[in-house]
């Protein structure tokens, strides 16, 4: 199945550069038993080029719990993907044993900052707000990409970007789509802005 789901997000950016959405990538998650198959780096290098995708648009998505279960194993796959220009998402951050000081030492790109400090913010004026803002001002110190899960009203957007966070998904967006469903809400967002 996950070679499945890497070959069809392949051949979905591919789909989107084929109606001028370029800029356009796609992540998968991947879990520890993937990751202890022996060939399983080969086989996602290998999707990227028979595909013929450029790596940096095809995002690997892990979570702490992986990166805790066997961290060599995950680790020396991660540098090896990496080195291809594939990118690295680590999932649900701060709902995990990863260390602050720890975050440097791994092989990620981007930070996803789980759903549940963003749900709290609302609410929670002190220790969510906090953990939020200290988060993104440690992953800016790594020069990490930061992307914030769960915005489901304005409020939380307004106070996600008022921290210079650019990268958000929830429900305020938009809710899971189909591929179809996607490529039409782009096509229309695109002709918005255009004619704006």
């Amino acid at each position: 199945i996950g070679d499945w789901v890497v070959n069809q997000a392949c051949r979905q950016i591919n789909a989107l550069e084929a109606e001028g959405f370029d800029t356009v990538g796609i992540s998968v998650n991947v879990s520890i038993p993937q990751f202890r198959r022996a060939n399983f780096v080969d086989s996602i290098i290998q999707a990227t080029q028979v595909h013929q995708v450029e790596p940096r648009k095809l995002e690997l998505e892990i979570t702490e719990n992986i990166l805790m279960d066997d961290p060599q194993v995950v680790i020396d796959a991660l540098v090896k993907l990496k080195t291809q220009g594939i990118s690295i998402a680590l999932d649900d951050f701060g709902t995990g044993y990863t260390g602050f000081s720890q975050l440097a030492s791994y092989p990620v790109d981007i930070i996803k900052i789980d759903r549940s400090f963003t749900q709290e913010i609302n609410v929670d004026v002190s220790n969510r707000r906090l953990t939020v803002d200290i988060i993104v001002e440690l992953a800016r110190l790594y020069e990490l990409t930061i992307v914030a899960e769960g915005v489901e009203d304005l409020q939380q957007l307004e106070y996600i970007q008022d921290l210079g966070v650019e990268c958000v998904q929830g429900f305020y967006l938009s809710r899971p789509l189909t591929y179809e469903d996607f490529s039409k809400l782009v096509t229309q967002k695109n002709a918005e802005d255009n004619y704006q």
